[in-house]
């Protein structure tokens, strides 16, 4: 086993963001562009890394669809944390200060960095260090 990169790790990740925004659909068709349309996309990030955490060992369909696995078991409790700092990360996609995605793209540069250096993204690391791998065939 290795532990994954960042393209594994940017490509679960977008299969994630994927999933959710076909998933806040309905929402987007009745409320527009909208903050109810963000809050409620924000809200279906966090819900589904929490069902994905109770019914699926945490292990998301980015993963399996990129075919990584979580290094060992973590607790229940990193897992939650996870999901908590894994969905403000995910929100950085909605929030900007003086441009438009600025804090997703210092969240980005900030991921890679955390990455390249600890081998896991930042909401990983202050979970419990969590780490993903990638099994060789």
């Amino acid at each position: 086993m290795r532990k994954t990169g960042v393209l594994e790790k940017l490509i679960a990740s977008v299969i994630n963001v994927i999933i959710v925004f076909v998933l806040s659909l309905p929402l987007f068709f009745y409320f527009g562009l909208s903050k109810e349309w963000i809050y409620g996309t924000i809200l279906i990030f966090f819900i589904y890394n929490l069902v994905i955490l109770l019914l699926f060992n945490n292990r998301c369909i980015g993963m399996c669809l990129v075919r990584t696995h979580w290094e060992k078991k973590y607790s229940p409790l990193s897992g939650f944390v996870y999901a908590i700092l894994y969905t403000l990360s995910f929100s950085t996609l909605f929030i900007w200060i003086k441009f438009p995605f600025d804090l997703f793209i210092l969240n980005m540069i900030l991921q890679f960095i955390c990455v390249s250096i600890s081998g896991t993204t930042i909401h990983g690391y202050l979970s419990g260090r969590m780490h993903t791998v990638k099994k060789k065939k």
